[in-house]
This record gives C-alpha cells, structure tokens and sequence, in this order.
C-alpha cells in the first residue's frame, strides 16, 4: 500500500514475520540502493521517500530473500525473471507545482526585503 503528497511516497506493508524490509525498485537502482523500511509496533512496515519523475518499477525485498509486490500499487507486471513488480507513475505535473511555490516563496521574500529598505529609506529622510 503507498499513498503520496506530490512527490513523497508512504510505502507500506504489513508483514509481523519479517526481520528486515526494504524498499527496491528502478529509484533505488535495485539492490545498490535499497531503502531499509522502519518496523511499526502493529506489524506494519513503513519508509516515506521521494521519488523522481516518471514510470517506475519496485518491489519489497523481505528477509534479503523473498520478492514481494505491491498489489495496492497503481499497477503490477511481470519483471524479465517472472516474478511480480508493482508499478508507480510520478507525473510532470508534480515538477510545475513545485516550481510554482519556490517562485511564490522566492516573491515574497523579495517583497519583505524590499519593504524592510523602504522603511528604513522612509526612516532616514525623516
């Protein structure tokens, strides 16, 4: 199960046998990078994480041995090795909104300092 705000994923599992939970997938670069998932007290395993633009392909590697899909995923497919992978998409869109509130944040900064000089200019001819 994964839920999302923009860009961040929740990924989430329920496995209260496990030891060890990590997240793989094309972000991660398979293996070389795999993301170590936190245990919750209820048997839920969890990692939030960002993850770029595009179509992407992940799995749960359990125990270092066992390949698991994630069937709440927006989609499944069989990988080269005929196992299952689930399948996520990160659209564009996500970048433009971003962008749209660093400029936002970046105006208004600019506005307090150029109120902020005013004032003092104000203050100085005074």
């Amino acid at each position: 199960m994964l839920s999302t705000d923009e860009r961040s994923f929740t990924f989430r599992v329920y496995l209260p046998e496990a030891s060890r939970v990590e997240l793989v997938g094309s972000f991660t670069a398979w293996r070389t990078r795999a993301i170590r998932m936190e245990r919750e007290d209820t048997g839920w395993w969890s990692v939030t994480v960002e993850v770029p633009v595009g179509d992407h392909d992940f799995s749960y590697l359990v125990d270092d041995s066992v390949w698991m899909a994630d069937y709440a995923a927006s989609g499944v497919k069989r990988n080269p090795f005929g196992g299952w992978v689930s399948q996520i998409h990160v659209p564009a869109v996500v970048e433009v909104r971003r962008a749209e509130r660093v400029r936002e944040a970046a105006v208004a900064a600019v506005a307090t300092v150029v109120q902020s000089g005013t004032r003092g200019r104000v203050a100085a001819a005074a």
